[in-house]
C-alpha cells in the first residue's frame, strides 16, 4: 500500500487506543482524516488539534465521497460494523490491528517512503521497535485462562534461580521491589504504555521481562516490533467472541504471538490437552520453532504431572520430581507445568532445579484465594468463563465435605461476549447447590436480561433441589453485588464452600458507561468483619 498517497481517510472509533495511532501517522504524513466516536476525549482532542475532523456519533452508513480508505475497531457492535462494512464495499478498509500488523511488515521489509517512515516514528504507533531485545529475555504467555497464574509463577522461579525479573500482569507489573496496579479491566497495556513499563524493567536492570499477552492485544496491534524468547500457550477455549466473532478468529488472534512475535531460536509451550495444541504445534513446526509440551493426561508430552493429588492443595511428580503447589485447582497443575517448562528452555536448567521451587508459591490476588477457611470456606476467583467457572466449581467439590454446599456467586458482563452466557448458567447448575446471580459490569445492558440467560442455562442442568437466585435490580449499582455476596454468607453453614467469582483482583464494577469503585476482596473482608 502506498500511504501518502491517499486521498482521504476515515478513522471509525477514532479515539480508541488503536484507531487513534493510525489517525496521527495519516496526519503526520499530511493525508486529510476524518473520523466517528461516541464521546470527546483527549485523544479526540488532540487529533483535532492535530486537523481530524470528528464526528461524535456512529457513522450512519455511506462515508464521504472521496474517501480511499477506511479503518475500524471490530470492537464495534455487528449491527454498526455490518452496515458499515455493506455501504462501503468499494472502499479499501482495515481493522485496526490487520492496518497495523501491514504497516508494520512493511516497516521492518524497509519498502515505506522516506515520509512514511518519518510519519511512522512521529506518531509513535510502534514504539516497540525501538526496544534492544538483548537487553533482557522477554517471555509471553497467553491463553483464554490461567495466563496471569502462569506468568506469576514464571516469575516466581525465575526469583527462587537467582534472576531478578520483572512482570506486567493483569493484576499488577512488578518492576524491581516495585509494584504497580494494573487491575481496571486490563489486557494487554497500549504498546506506549508498554513502552513506558519495559524501559522501567532496564532501568531496574531485570534480567528477565515476563509479559501477559492477551487476544485484544494481539488483534488490535499492541505489540507489534516485540519478539520474544519463549512463549507460553494456556489454553484457547471460547472467550471474548463479541469483537472476534468466531472461535477461529480468536485462534488467529493467539496465533499471531508464534508467528509474528517470536525468533527462529525461541522456545514455544504448548498444552497438550488443549484443543489448539495441533493447530499450534503445525505452526511451530513450520517455523522451525523449538517446541515444548506439558499435560495432566499425555505421558508423551514433553513435561507430564502424574500422581497428582488435591488435599486441599496441589502435589505431583514430574521428570521423578515431587512438587508441591500450595494453592487450590487441578488446572493449576497445568499453569505449573508450563511455567516449569518455560523457565526450563530459557535457562537450560534441569526440572529437579525448578520444580521444588513451588513449594512456596503464594496464591495470585483474586486467583482461587481463600479469605476464610472457619467456619465455612470463603474464595475469591477470577473465574469469568464457562471454562474457569467449571473449573472452579469442580476443583471446590473436591475438597467439599461430605453432606455439605457449593455456593457460588457469579454473573456476566453486559456489551461483551453473550455466548458464555448460557454455558455458565450450565456450569453453576451442574455442580454448584446455591447460584446467586447479580452484576458483572452490566455497562448498558439491563442486567435482568443478562441473569435471564445464564438462568436459561442453569435450568438445563440444575436438579430440582438446587437454589437459583438472582439480584437484577441494577438501580442500586454496586450494592445489587454486596447484597448478593452477604446472601451468600448468610446462606452459608460449616463446612460449607463459597465461591464469588468473576471481578477478583479489578478495582470497578461499570453500569451504564460509569465505572464505579468495586473490589470483591475488600468487600468480603469487610462483610467477614
Amino acid at each position: 500500500m502506498n500511504y501518502e498517497s491517499q486521498k482521504k481517510v476515515a478513522c471509525i472509533g477514532i479515539g480508541g487506543g488503536g484507531v487513534y495511532f493510525v489517525a496521527k501517522f495519516f496526519l503526520h504524513l499530511g493525508v486529510p482524516v476524518y473520523g466517528f466516536d461516541i464521546t470527546k476525549s483527549e485523544k479526540t482532542e488532540e487529533l483535532e488539534k492535530l486537523g481530524a475532523r470528528i464526528t461524535y456519533q456512529n457513522p450512519k452508513g455511506r462515508l464521504e465521497d472521496g474517501t480511499t480508505l477506511f479503518v475500524y475497531s471490530p470492537g464495534l457492535p455487528n449491527q454498526i460494523l455490518d452496515v458499515l462494512l455493506n455501504e462501503n464495499q468499494n472502499i479499501e478498509h482495515y481493522d485496526v490491528g490487520e492496518f497495523t500488523t501491514t504497516l508494520q511488515h512493511a516497516f521492518e521489509a524497509k519498502i515505506l517512503s522516506e515520509s512514511e517512515v518519518s510519519a511512522f516514528h512521529n506518531s509513535n504507533i510502534a514504539p516497540l521497535y525501538s526496544i534492544d531485545s538483548k537487553k533482557m529475555t522477554y517471555i509471553a504467555v497467553t491463553g483464554t485462562d490461567g495466563k496471569t497464574s502462569t506468568s506469576t509463577m514464571i516469575y516466581h522461579l525465575l526469583k527462587k534461580a537467582g534472576f531478578k525479573p520483572g512482570l506486567v500482569s493483569t493484576v499488577s507489573a512488578k518492576i524491581g521491589e516495585e509494584e504497580i496496579d494494573t487491575g481496571f479491566h486490563t489486557t494487554t497495556p497500549s504498546a506506549q504504555e508498554l513502552h513506558t513499563l519495559i524501559l522501567k524493567l532496564e532501568a531496574a536492570k531485570c534480567t528477565h521481562a515476563i509479559i501477559e499477552v492477551t487476544s485484544h492485544g494481539l488483534a488490535m496491534g499492541r505489540i507489534p516490533g516485540l519478539k520474544f524468547h519463549a512463549i507460553a500457550y494456556t489454553n484457547i477455549t471460547s472467550e471474548h467472541l463479541d469483537y472476534h466473532k468466531t472461535w477461529e478468529n480468536y485462534y488467529a488472534a493467539k496465533e499471531l504471538l508464534l508467528t509474528e512475535h517470536t525468533f527462529p531460536t525461541s522456545a514455544v509451550i504448548l498444552n497438550k490437552d488443549d484443543r489448539s495444541y495441533a493447530p499450534l504445534l503445525a505452526q511451530a513446526t513450520r517455523l522451525s520453532r523449538k517446541i515444548l509440551s506439558y499435560s495432566i493426561h499425555d505421558a508423551t508430552a514433553t513435561l507430564f504431572a502424574e500422581k497428582i493429588t488435591e488435599t486441599p492443595y496441589l502435589a505431583f511428580m514430574v521428570e521423578n520430581t515431587y512438587c508441591e503447589l500450595p494453592i487450590l485447582g487441578l488446572y493449576n497443575v497445568s499453569n505449573a507445568l508450563a511455567a516449569i517448562a518455560t523457565v526450563a528452555a530459557v535457562q537450560d536448567l534441569p526440572v529437579t532445579k525448578i520444580a521444588p521451587h513451588l513449594s512456596d508459591f503464594e496464591t495470585v490476588t483474586g486467583r482461587m484465594q481463600v479469605m476464610q477457611d472457619i467456619p465455612f470456606k470463603v474464595i475469591v476467583d477470577f473465574a469469568h468463563t464457562a471454562n474457569a467457572l467449571t473449573n472452579a466449581l469442580t476443583a471446590m467439590r473436591k475438597i467439599l465435605p461430605q453432606g455439605k454446599k457449593l455456593i457460588v456467586v457469579f454473573g456476566c458482563a453486559g456489551k461483551r461476549d453473550a455466548t458464555k452466557r448460557e454455558p455458565m448458567g450450565e456450569a453453576a447448575g451442574k455442580f454448584a447447590d446455591i447460584s446467586l446471580l447479580t452484576a458483572e459490569d452490566p455497562r448498558t445492558e439491563r442486567l435482568q436480561d443478562i441473569n435471564d440467560a445464564i438462568a436459561s442455562g442453569w435450568k438445563r442442568t440444575a436438579t430440582p433441589e438446587k437454589q437459583l437466585i438472582r439480584f437484577d435490580d441494577d438501580s442500586l449499582l454496586t450494592e445489587v453485588r454486596k447484597q448478593a455476596i452477604e446472601k451468600a454468607l448468610e446462606l452459608a453453614q460449616e463446612g460449607d464452600i463459597v465461591l464469588i467469582a468473576g471481578k477478583a483482583h479489578e478495582q470497578s464494577l461499570c453500569f451504564g458507561t460509569t465505572e464505579y469503585p468495586w473490589n470483591d476482596i475488600d468487600m468480603v473482608n469487610q462483610l467477614l468483619s
